[in-house]
């Protein structure tokens, strides 16, 4: 065997999460489940015995950085007791200001802060690798590069594969397979896109965690043999413990917080959902006894999950019926609309609506 690898990127720790409207108690633990990920990346890389760990950019993020987390990846990485080698990316570039330049590495971490393609040896493998010296860096690598002949060598970068980009992610460093092939690549280890995926040419392990709720994806470590002949293999092997899942709760004839609680744990676990972040929209029409108060309903059925969120788009059911019996404006208000629900469907419809929104209104 030539050479074995593990490779990571998009860890982004100290991410805000502001983005995901997590705050507080909230976001801090999500930033401590990235570094609990990096921890268990080391761990993984001393079990596969692997020669080196590389790292395709957005480590940190720049903008929210402490210099307590800096101390964390250099010890954390100090530790590996094996050859690590980082390619800054666009959300941490090694500008001046960037942990990357103003702290004292390992001597087994090598950041690779340069703009033009190097290669580092290891063994009879060449890497080739580069870093973001800015955040924004659109350049196309691979476009200038001279073919590499000699050896097997694999390409190291936070870069944008534009075969396969992912809906809603804006391009960084645009390659493409063919240009990895023409260059004298085996491989290409990358970073940017959040959910793993690997193909002949190209692999993204993506984020060690998901990072938001659109992030469904696999998040992976991807574990690279090279054999002595040349013939690579790649293992994508999921490295999360959360997952960020939104989900629908249909609270229709509900008429207490037990009921609420029993929906709760039924999705939890009919879904597999234990130790997940969750957003749980409340809809349907619940009756007049249940009063919904989303902070004190998450703490209540909060046990199992990381995180639980409830947004209440439910509304109480009326007893029309009822309503209509009462001598006062709103009983009045009810006869007036109930005796417009005689025309086509669409009207009837149209009318229960109004029906709805003026009842609530009246129980504000």
């Amino acid at each position: 065997m030539a050479l074995r690898l593990l490779h990571f990127a998009d860890l982004h720790l100290d991410r805000s999460f502001a983005g995901e409207r997590l705050y507080g108690a909230g976001a801090y633990r999500r930033r401590e489940d990235l570094r609990g990920a990096l921890q268990r990346i080391v761990e993984r890389a001393r079990e596969a015995q692997v020669d080196l760990i590389t790292c395709g950019g957005d480590l940190f993020e720049h903008d929210h950085v402490t210099r307590e987390t800096a101390s964390f990846m250099v010890q954390t990485l100090g530790e590996a007791g094996l050859p690590v080698l980082i390619a800054p990316g666009h959300a941490d570039p090694a500008v001046p200001s960037s942990p990357y330049r103003y702290l004292r590495w390992p001597d087994n971490v090598t950041i690779a802060a340069h703009e033009e393609l190097r290669p580092y040896r290891y063994g009879p493998v060449h890497v080739w690798t580069a870093g973001f010296m800015r955040p924004d860096m659109p350049d196309a690598p691979l476009r200038d590069f001279v073919r590499s002949q000699d050896g097997t060598h694999l390409l190291l970068l936070h870069a944008s594969d534009m075969s396969q980009v992912p809906q809603g992610i804006t391009p960084d460093k645009p390659i493409l397979p063919a240009q990895v092939e023409e260059a004298g690549f085996r491989h290409a280890l990358l970073g940017h896109y959040h959910d793993a995926r690997t193909t002949e040419l190209i692999t993204y392990p993506g984020s060690p965690e998901p990072l938001g709720w659109s992030e469904s994806g696999r998040h992976c470590t991807a574990l690279v043999t090279i054999e002595d002949d040349g013939a690579l293999q790649v293992l994508l092997e999921d490295v999360n413990q959360r997952q960020f899942v939104e989900e629908t709760i249909d609270v229709t004839g509900m008429s207490n917080l037990e009921q609420v609680r029993g929906a709760v744990l039924a999705m939890r676990e009919e879904k597999h959902l234990d130790g997940a972040v969750i957003r749980a929209t409340l809809v349907g029409e619940r009756a007049h006894t249940l009063t919904i108060d989303p902070q004190t309903l998450s703490l209540e059925c909060g046990d199992g999950f990381a995180y639980l969120e409830f947004r209440d788009h439910s509304r109480m059911s009326h007893d029309l019926d009822a309503a209509a019996q009462e001598f006062t404006s709103r009983g009045e208000m009810v006869r007036q609309l109930v005796g417009h629900k005689q025309g086509s469907r669409q009207e009837e419809q149209a009318v229960g609506r109004a029906l709805q929104l003026a009842l609530d209104a009246f129980d504000e």
